[in-house]
């Protein structure tokens, strides 16, 4: 079931559903490619499979027929540029055909302060002050510039840094790596359960609701 769709406007199309486990509803209902057939054959686990049918039966859902290929686990499109992200019950992607927007979704809870300390810079927990909703939209943003970047081996807690915002609909942050300094604008939502995070480089725009 779709719980939000085209949150982010302009050309983009974007979704967020359930993850359904009915595995033979998402084999009949899916438009799998060659690749999809490939991907799910050589995935050792439910979870990866069932991820792999709701993202394509989201696609579908949202009115896309997008043929998905991965480089370096990084998900590939002719026509444009599509993000993907998975929690353990919900699905998000969106798609752009002029420039690329990072998403990530994940669910709130205590497991974001076993790694804070590894992820988040000192300024950075200070601005959270223990706050869970907070240090997952930390963590959401940080991603995001992962995916964005494209560099493996990107140091979270002092490579990408993400700045003290009021407003989540507004967030920026930075990476420095020794080709200097990109900065990027994301937007927040909090979702029940979840913190989802999307957004570009700023030197890209877009509109959103």
């Amino acid at each position: 079931m779709c719980v939000l769709k085209n949150f982010v406007q302009g050309k983009a199309i974007s979704g967020i559903k359930e993850i359904s486990k009915d595995l033979n509803y998402l084999y009949s209902y899916c438009d799998l490619t060659a690749v999809d057939n490939m991907l799910l054959m050589q995935s050792g686990s439910l979870a990866r499979r069932l991820e792999i049918l709701n993202t394509r039966a989201l696609i579908k859902d949202c009115g896309l027929k997008l043929s998905i290929i991965y480089k370096n686990r990084k998900p590939i499109v002719e026509n444009g540029f599509v993000s993907i992200s998975h929690s353990d019950s919900l699905v998000a992607f969106v798609w752009n055909p002029d420039f690329e927007i990072s998403i990530d979704i994940e669910e709130i809870g205590e497991r974001i302060t076993r790694i804070a300390r590894r992820a988040f810079s000192e300024d950075e927990l200070k601005f959270a002050n223990d706050d869970i909703v907070k240090l997952n939209l930390l963590w959401n943003v940080k991603e995001c510039v992962y995916k964005l970047a494209g560099i493996k081996g990107l140091e979270f807690k002092t490579q990408i840094h993400v700045f003290p915002f009021e407003n989540i609909e507004n967030i920026e942050a930075e990476l420095i790596n020794s080709e200097g300094k990109r900065n990027f604008l994301f937007h927040g939502k909090i979702l029940k359960e979840h913190s989802l995070v999307y957004g570009s480089e700023k030197v890209k725009t877009f509109n959103r609701i």
